[in-house]
């Protein structure tokens, strides 16, 4: 084996067959364990049989079915007591529809006759709906009503024509008052639109109101008035004070003729008193006031009322129908040499109207509505609906079910002092009446009909049947990966509303990668620099030229001396060898001496083979073990060990303990410290390992520590001296320790896996050999022990590269 003077670690694999799409780089685990996934709740073989039909059929997915060992229960649900049929019946439809549930009703207590409840005649369709609706809201019995005697016709009495509307309505309410008999009024003639009169502005609300008042006598149209432009404030002129009465009454005329503003006075004490105007318009009257007072030297003030009014207005109509009304008033204006104007109001009516009763019974009715209209000298006329009715109707009331509810609508009519009789149907009933589910599986159902009887105001109870029906479940095994798992259960759900338990049936690796951000040609050129070395080519014929072997020594005479494909100055040079390097002689041939070397330099497509780790797959665990992460002991028991492990491992043998103490103290996979030091000691028998002398003290080496190409047991020796291991366990132990800071947890260069001991791709310049199977050759150990073990979980770190 060809190593470095560096620190070690070693890794481990165990084997699994699985299917994994190769990931994206991630910090984090992918559980490859092996599961199984219970599935869905089925009721009886039959039904678990049919949905693994359907799931096989539509995901190409196999399984199996197989009992819960739970059972479903038979029930049957039973409403509370009806006391009619035909609303039992009703219910029974309702529920049937609603829930799914197949059920039936059934009568409950003694039988009965049906009767129906027969009255005298009630005068009048309207009557009789009254007298009806009575008797179900009194006593709960419904029925209909027939009509007696012949028929007779509808008809509808239509009068003459009113002009206005106002009149027709008038002459629509006597009519009613009247006669009794409703009616409604409808226009005759062609439509005509409404207007609005409008006028132009007056000054003053005074002298507005007294032309608005001319208008309506004049035409007849009401109206109203509205001011113009923007509304002022009224206020109120106030003078200061005036001694004695008649002075104060002679300027109050003084100011009134000098304004026009009129006013008056009030005595504020000591014989003075004081003058206060009348609410006058806006700002400009104020003025007119107040400069009248200031002229003569008087004290005057003014204050808002609170009021505020116009200096014009308007005088708008109300609607009026038609251009004839609408010229009236326009006239009424222009005949005043006064501007006006008109507008549409967007509303239509009529001149004319006519009274039009609703349809009545008979010629009797038709004579007393006609008299009306003719003893007011109106015209009018009737005609023939084309229906017919009857003037008096008798009550039968719907089959009631036994004497005592008879007797309850007998009561009823009896108190109104009406006819009444009853007579048996034929037919019979019951008491009460129960809806009963037929057998139904399970609670979910029995909850649902529970619920439906609920909204419904009745209340509901349920059995069980004896009968049950045996649960199954589908199950799908060998499911590779708790996100494969997953991701199974949610296509399930998804797709058949099955819910699920995934069962870890075999504990399989945990996988990750470490994208290490370059790609593998960069990373081989990386290496080839690193002079890697093989020992592939240990059998192939090499030849150097004779002058530089002793053939008896079979070693290199000289420096730079090369190695050669074939006895031929023109052949491919494999590589240097130096003075003192190690050859095997097969013979000579000329001046040439063919030979055999085992460390040769790798070409760059040696190097890939075991640099790529896609040339490793995980279902060949064995060679998967470079990639096992040495961060974690595996908890191994000693005596099994010493036992299974180390027996005959020379001075390894019973040092079990040794290497379980190390594992924890330096948290290091123990499996791999063991196959380690059975690797570096031969199987626990080098020189090194079994105690060498250094300055009068026997000292121990189980990893080869410092031990290097040209200085393995001396400088393996002098360490283990300098670090104090003058013991097998101190040995074990104190290695232990390098590896752990060293390689597995040393911050700058983590080496925590074989494979990157030996390309550690973060680092390259620290590797610890140069042989470039280096790592593939130390899983066999490591491997080979974990086949002794039965639990334990492998953690994987996979390079990726671009």
């Amino acid at each position: 084996m060809r190593k470095k003077s560096y620190k070690i670690v070693t890794t481990m694999f165990v084997s699994l067959t699985l299917f994994l799409l190769f990931p994206s780089a991630s910090d984090a685990y992918i559980d490859l364990s092996t599961y199984k996934l219970h599935t869905g709740k089925f009721n009886g073989e039959n039904e678990a049989k049919a949905a693994l039909n359907r799931l096989h059929s539509e995901t190409e997915w196999t399984g199996k079915y197989q009992p819960t060992g739970v059972y479903e229960n038979y029930y049957q649900i039973q409403s509370s007591e009806m006391a009619d049929q035909g609303y039992a019946r009703n219910i029974l439809n309702q529920f049937t529809t609603s829930t799914g549930i197949p059920a039936y009703y059934v009568g409950i207590g003694d039988k009965l006759l049906y009767y129906q409840l027969i009255t005298g005649g009630f005068s009048g369709e309207e009557t009789v709906k009254q007298v009806l609706q009575a008797l179900e809201k009194e006593t709960g019995i419904s029925g209909n009503y027939v009509g007696l005697g012949t028929k007779q016709d509808y008809y509808k009495i239509i009068s003459g024509g009113f002009t206005g509307e106002s009149t027709a309505k008038k002459v629509l309410e006597q009519f009613k008052n009247s006669t009794g008999i409703n009616a409604s009024y409808v226009g005759l003639g062609d439509k005509l639109k409404y207007y609005q009169i409008i006028s132009g502005g007056f000054t003053g609300q005074a002298r507005t109101i007294e032309i608005m008042e001319q208008f309506e006598k004049e035409t007849g149209i009401n109206a109203f008035y509205t001011g113009l432009g923007t509304p002022h404030n009224y206020y109120q002129i106030i003078s200061g004070g005036f001694t004695g009465e008649a002075a104060t009454q002679k300027i109050l005329q003084q100011f009134e003729k000098a304004t026009g503003i009129y006013g008056s006075y009030k005595y504020i004490g000591n014989n003075r008193y004081q003058i206060i105007s009348e609410p006058v318009l806006g700002m400009n009257k104020v003025n007119i006031g107040r400069e009248f007072f200031k002229s003569n030297n008087w004290s005057v003030t003014y204050k808002d009322t609170g009021r505020v009014g116009y200096d014009r207005y308007q005088i708008k109509s109300v609607p009026v129908l038609g251009t004839q009304q609408v010229n009236k008033g326009r006239n009424f204006y222009i005949n005043n040499k006064w501007s006006v104007t008109y507008q549409e109001t967007g509303k239509t009516g009529y001149e004319r109207y006519q009274v039009i009763s609703d349809p009545v019974l008979g010629l009797d009715l038709v004579n007393k509505g006609r008299n009306f209209f003719k003893t007011n000298n109106w015209s009018v006329t009737y005609k023939a609906t084309g229906q017919s009715g009857y003037t008096r109707y008798q009550i039968i009331s719907n089959p009631v079910l036994g004497l005592d509810q008879v007797n309850k609508g007998r009561s009823f009519f009896i108190k109104n002092n009406w006819s009444i009789t009853y007579e048996s149907t034929g037919r019979i009933g019951y008491e009460g009446y129960k809806v009963i589910s037929k057998p139904i599986l399970g609670m979910i159902l029995v909850k649902k009909g529970q619920e439906f009887f609920k909204n419904k105001n009745l209340s509901a109870t349920y059995q069980a049947t004896g009968d049950r029906l045996a649960q199954y479940q589908i199950v799908i095994e060998d499911i590779i990966g708790y996100e494969n798992v997953r991701a199974a259960n949610l296509k399930l759900n998804q797709m058949f509303g099955w819910m699920g338990t995934a069962i870890k049936t075999k504990v399989g690796p945990k996988l990750m990668y470490t994208d290490y951000g370059m790609s593998l040609s960069s990373m081989i050129d990386i290496q080839m620099t690193k002079k890697p070395q093989t020992d592939m080519y240990r059998n192939e014929a090499r030849y150097v030229s004779a002058e530089f072997v002793d053939m008896t020594k079979q070693i290199i005479t000289g420096n730079d001396v090369y190695l050669r494909t074939a006895p031929s100055k023109d052949s491919e040079i494999v590589q240097k060898l130096n003075m003192g390097d190690s050859v095997l002689v097969i013979g000579k041939t000329g001046d040439w001496v063919e030979v055999r070397v085992t460390w040769q330099n790798a070409k760059p497509n040696d190097v890939k083979s075991y640099l790529d780790p896609n040339n490793f797959s995980i279902d060949n665990t064995k060679d998967y073990f470079q990639f096992l992460k040495l961060s974690q002991p595996a908890q191994l028991n000693a005596a099994e060990v010493n036992q299974r492990i180390l027996i005959g491992k020379g001075i390894l043998a019973g040092k079990a303990q040794a290497f379980i103490d190390a594992a924890k103290k330096y948290n290091i996979n123990d499996v791999y410290l063991i196959a380690h030091a059975i690797l570096e000691t031969g199987n626990g028998t080098s020189k090194l390992a079994n105690g060498v002398e250094v300055n009068g003290k026997t000292v121990y080496n189980m990893y080869g520590y410092g031990a290097v190409d040209s200085c393995p047991l001396t400088c393996g020796a002098q360490t283990a001296y300098d670090n104090g291991w003058f013991t097998p366990e101190a040995a074990i132990i104190g290695g232990a320790k390098f590896i752990s800071q060293d390689y597995i947890y040393n911050t700058t260069f983590q080496q925590d896996t074989l494979y990157k001991m030996r390309w550690n791709p973060k680092a390259p310049w620290h590797q610890y050999a140069t042989d470039i199977s280096w790592a593939y050759k130390q899983v066999d150990s490591i491997y080979n022990i974990y086949q002794m073990l039965d639990n334990y979980t492998l953690y994987y770190d996979v390079p990726k590269y671009n």
